[in-house]
């Protein structure tokens, strides 16, 4: 379950691409559902301040990895394509790092009336873990305005265990 307390970056329009943090959004959706919930949380993703739609996962940011199914398929093929069942996996990525560092999943069901309700839910979960980790994406920020002559060492390391305000 999501924790429904808005998060979100300290940016305006007036920052940079730099400013944001990326965000690679990766989706195995082949039901009609969850492909209308991969398209909604791209968009939200896009159109926010602080955010920028990345294509992969080079440089720094983090990943959001949407898997759906049919929840009615096979079961009562009459309801088929009104509701998914949605896993999301996050992971923050950056170069120095050997690969993607798992961050928090869950699974939960999204109804066709409620795709934009629960795209900003995780929305607002992508929120809180990277205020959770922000002072990774600070040192990566910061790695990155002096052209990567920072040491390795003195980056700090992604928070293994998500902290929550509530």
């Amino acid at each position: 379950m999501f924790i429904a307390a808005a998060v979100a970056p300290s940016s305006t329009r007036a920052d940079d691409a730099a400013g944001k943090v990326n965000v690679d959004v990766i989706c195995h959706c082949p039901d009609p559902v969850g492909q209308n919930f991969c398209a909604t949380f791209k968009q939200k993703i896009d159109k926010s301040v602080g955010y920028e739609l990345a294509d992969d996962t080079s440089g720094y940011g983090m990943g959001v990895h949407l898997s759906c199914v049919d929840m009615w398929t096979g079961i009562d093929n009459k309801l088929a394509g009104r509701m998914s069942a949605v896993s999301v996996t996050f992971t923050i990525y950056s170069d120095k790092l050997p690969g993607e560092v798992f961050e928090d999943a869950s699974v939960f069901r999204v109804g066709k009336d409620k795709v934009p309700d629960m795209s900003e839910q995780v929305l607002l979960a992508l929120g809180q873990l990277i205020s959770a980790n922000s002072s990774f994406f600070e040192s990566m920020r910061a790695t990155a305005a002096s052209g990567g002559s920072a040491p390795v060492q003195s980056t700090p390391a992604p928070a293994s265990t998500p902290t929550s305000t509530q």
